[in-house]
């Protein structure tokens, strides 16, 4: 569970790799620690943003570890990268918006996720539906 947590945080970049995820996590930290204004366009809330982003990883691989036995593969990785990552600096690093985005996005992205790359054509991949899906666009 440790290992498919870390390596959602790079499942769009590096097809879930949990030593790129893990140097994406110490590159974030060490870069806020040097300067708090330079990661997340100078926010502050990049301490938010991780506990939101692993937060959601975490609960997405609980709640989904049955989807992901069952088919090898499952898009928890789309609200670490969208959903949590929007509520927080849309409301304010609040607790509350921490936490609506960490549950609201385990819960609702990943089967949403999968319902959009399920009408894909055969010949496209999964991994186009959840990056249009994180963009916005959707099916049409």
């Amino acid at each position: 569970m440790i290992r498919r947590t870390v390596a959602d945080l790079t499942e769009a970049q590096f097809y879930g790799n949990e030593w790129a995820g893990a140097g994406l996590l110490v590159g974030t930290v060490l870069s806020y620690g040097l300067n708090p204004s330079l990661p997340a366009y100078g926010s502050g809330l990049v301490p938010q943003l991780l506990i939101a982003q692993v937060s959601t990883a975490v609960l997405g691989v609980a709640l989904w570890r049955r989807q992901w036995a069952q088919h090898g593969w499952y898009p928890t990785f789309v609200p670490v990268v969208s959903i949590a990552p929007a509520v927080v600096p849309a409301y304010g690093g609040t607790v509350p918006a921490v936490l609506a985005g960490a549950v609201l996005g385990a819960v609702t992205g990943p089967p949403l996720a999968a319902s959009i790359a399920k009408g894909l054509p055969v010949h496209i991949p999964p991994l186009v539906a959840n990056t249009m899906w994180r963009c916005g666009a959707g099916p049409r």
